[in-house]
């Protein structure tokens, strides 16, 4: 099959950049929103973390759609759902209906990354690793421009024109990968409907727990929650195990190098999502900045994420994969407590803002570091055979940013930026501590070791 024009291909990597987007677009006028529906911090948060919570769940099924019907065709059918879903944001009468839609959205975007990256491998073989690389980068360019043109459409024509935009860029992608996209057919590929089923009742009920624990639930409503997704573990274990051939089995997974990459990235996420909730309502409350400002300054953090790849890079030719991710997690250790250290002090306004994005600068260096480190020794362990290791790798990684919007919606109201940023740079240190324990990973055939 001739492969598709440039046309198509930047089409598909703008629809990566748009479901970033998604995600943290509405992060710079965060105060705002919680304004206009008197939240408090945690509901607020929540409205955040809806998103990606759904996208925790619907992963792995988006990921067998793909398959089954066709990457392209399931993205355009998610393309249009976020347009809906998008629009009818913008009409939101109060937070409940918000956060609702907010789900709709992360359910529609959670085909993106499976659809895309398969698409783009199968649509244009002779691009091999400079399409999984220009994919990457899509992503990290979402991240890096999300909040400025958040904070700057909010500041034009209010937070409600943001959803309106994001409606009106994924109507335009819709329409052109409808008009010059290929869209191949599917696949019958074997699942275990049971299984399948088991595993997204397992994702969304520890999704929910951690988000429970952060909204400060009755004890009784997080056991309950906890419990299912320990059952539901069980059961897809049990099931697994039986029928390996139409499921992952679990017992695959247990293997050195892709537990510390799933480690590494779902930390990275975790750190990530503290800081895109926290620091705009620091800026918002505390600083008394309004969304332009504050979106260009937590976008410094993913700037430094887009912009560091060659830095990285270099540092691995050199001194070689573990030690740029040890590198990349010391920094994220020490980085993201300065950080709380400093919110907590009082400077001067044109001080405190250039030590905050010199902070940023230097955790979004390390979650590269890692980020990339991670990804490439996912892609170089034997588990990585079978596809679902990677969605359940890309699961992992959304439930460390689940996670870590849980930690600033329980932490963020106390009022303890120590507390909060530490809490993250322990995190880190966990994730250093499983990465130096135990020695090197067995050697296969490669330039470096992760």
């Amino acid at each position: 099959m001739r492969e598709p024009g440039k046309i198509a291909y930047i089409a598909l990597l703008c629809t990566t950049m748009v479901g970033t987007l998604s995600a943290n677009v509405m992060n710079a006028p965060l105060h705002r929103i919680q304004r206009d529906f008197n939240a408090s911090d945690a509901e607020i948060v929540l409205a955040v973390s809806a998103f990606t919570i759904a996208m925790v769940v619907f992963v792995p099924l988006t990921g067998w759609l793909c398959d089954r019907y066709g990457a392209v065709r399931v993205v355009l059918i998610s393309l249009a759902a976020m347009v809906l879903a998008q629009l009818l944001a913008a009409f939101s009468v109060n937070l409940e209906m918000l956060i609702l839609l907010r789900l709709a959205q992360g359910i529609a975007c959670s085909a993106f990354p499976p659809g895309i990256q398969r698409s783009l491998a199968t649509l244009w073989p002779s691009k091999g690793q400079a399409a999984m690389a220009a994919w990457a980068s899509a992503i990290g360019a979402g991240q890096a421009i999300g909040p400025p043109i958040g904070g700057l459409i909010s500041e034009l024509s209010g937070w409600r024109s943001v959803f309106i935009f994001q409606a009106l860029v994924c109507l335009i992608l819709t329409v052109t990968i409808l008009a010059v996209v290929p869209k191949p057919r599917g696949r019958s590929v074997p699942v275990h409907p049971a299984g399948m089923f088991m595993l997204m009742v397992a994702v969304g009920a520890a999704a929910l727990t951690v988000t429970l624990i952060g909204q400060r639930a009755s004890p009784i409503t997080e056991a309950v929650a906890g419990g299912t997704a320990a059952l539901s573990v069980g059961v897809y274990a049990f099931l697994a195990t039986k029928f390996p051939q139409r499921l992952f089995e679990p017992r695959s997974l247990l293997e050195k190098r892709y537990i510390r990459g799933t480690v590494t990235a779902g930390t990275s996420m975790l750190i990530m999502g503290v800081c895109l909730v926290s620091l705009p309502l620091y800026l918002g409350e505390t600083m008394g900045l309004s969304p332009g400002p504050v979106g260009f300054i937590v976008s410094a953090m993913a700037a430094a994420m887009l912009l560091s790849g060659p830095l990285t890079a270099w540092f691995a030719e050199r001194l070689g994969s573990r030690r740029v991710v040890e590198m990349g997690l010391s920094v994220l250790i020490a980085a993201p407590l300065l950080l709380g250290w400093w919110t907590s002090s009082e400077s001067s306004f044109a001080i405190q803002v250039t030590i905050i994005v010199v902070l940023l600068l230097l955790i979004g260096t390390g979650i590269n570091a890692s980020q990339s480190v991670a990804a490439f020794a996912i892609s170089r362990s034997q588990a990585a055979r079978n596809t679902m290791a990677f969605g359940i790798h890309n699961t992992a990684r959304f439930m460390g940013m689940a996670i870590g919007y849980a930690w600033a919606a329980l932490i963020y109201p106390m009022g303890n930026s120590l507390l909060l940023y530490g809490g993250v740079s322990a995190a880190a240190l966990f994730a250093l501590l499983v990465t130096v324990i135990g020695g090197p990973a067995p050697q296969i055939p490669a330039d470096h070791e992760p």
